[in-house]
């Protein structure tokens, strides 16, 4: 009888989790909305960056990896990279030295939300770099 009352005191009561509260756990989980995800291009067309990204950049001859004027370097994520991938091309452009950047995602616990897309990364600036990738 008492199992029967708590039973029907829980579904009198029970409340259902606000829009916010919604949106809180779905983000614990890693999930974004569609419009947080950055676009990239598909393999066939050699890693060109997404159009937004090519909208900011300057017109006139581009060179494989772009410095622009604040010093940062392009540098585009595939989709499908992991982060072994992730570092060792990070590595491989001079942005961040691989183990170092592994060894920070790790601390952060961020490796399931590095996210595909071109990127102007600051060389040396870890954390600013897994915030850009991130976010």
């Amino acid at each position: 009888m008492g199992f029967f009352l708590a039973g029907l005191l829980l579904l009198i009561f029970q409340h259902d989790p606000t829009r916010e509260e919604i949106i809180a756990r779905a983000r614990t989980y890693g999930m974004v909305f569609r419009e947080e995800v950055v676009p990239f291009a598909p393999a066939s067309r050699d890693n060109a960056p997404p159009a937004q990204e090519m909208k900011q950049q300057p017109a006139g001859p581009q060179q494989a990896a772009p410095a622009d004027t604040h010093g940062e370097i392009l540098v585009t994520i595939p989709a499908g990279a992991g982060l072994e991938d992730i570092a060792a091309l990070l590595e491989k452009k001079g942005v961040a030295a691989a183990a170092a950047f592994e060894a920070e995602v790790h601390r952060q616990g961020v490796e399931q939300k590095l996210k595909a897309g071109s990127y102007y990364l600051p060389a040396g600036d870890i954390k600013e770099i897994i915030r850009r990738l991130t976010s």
